[in-house]
């Protein structure tokens, strides 16, 4: 406590303010009132980076409950929705960043943050149709069975007399 009292102190002094003994636990509290908002933040963010760990390792049936623990979590919070964004890529929950990334466009905040996700998320593609099955494959593994369908259909388009989608 003397080391923080004497920092203060010494900080205070730059600006030519002269603490009374009194003081320091008054500024003290002023300083983790101002903090709090920030750290409170911090948390959620990390909180929320916890439960996508556990998403990812959680059977598909409770993969919808978590989902919405994660959003509202970071829901008020742009960095950390881009936190969430990279962390389900990176982890490949492709359902969890979609949504999460229409909740950082719909607030308007962190647009070229949202911009790179979007364009890494979209772009994410097999350039041939064995590495395109064989992702439709582990989206059905994960459980993402609404992602495998448009991503099978997308690839028959793509390749319609291949005979890996038949």
């Amino acid at each position: 406590m003397r080391v923080l009292k004497d920092t203060l102190n010494s900080f205070l002094a730059a600006f030519g303010v002269q603490l009374e003994p009194w003081m320091a636990p008054v500024v003290a509290v002023a300083l983790a009132l101002l903090l709090l908002p920030a750290w409170h933040r911090n948390f959620r963010t990390k909180q929320a980076r916890k439960r996508i760990q556990a998403l990812a390792n959680a059977p598909p049936a409770e993969h919808q409950p978590l989902q919405r623990q994660i959003l509202d979590l970071v829901r008020s919070n742009p960095f950390g929705q881009v936190v969430v964004i990279e962390e389900a890529l990176r982890r490949g929950l492709r359902s969890l960043a979609t949504s999460a990334l229409a909740d950082l466009e719909a607030s308007g905040r962190k647009r070229d943050h949202a911009k790179r996700l979007r364009r890494q998320l979209s772009d994410e593609r097999a350039t041939t149709p064995e590495a395109e099955a064989l992702a439709v494959e582990r989206l059905r593994e994960g459980g993402l069975e609404g992602a495998a369908t448009d991503r099978l259909h997308r690839a028959r388009k793509r390749w319609p007399d291949h005979p890996v989608f038949r």
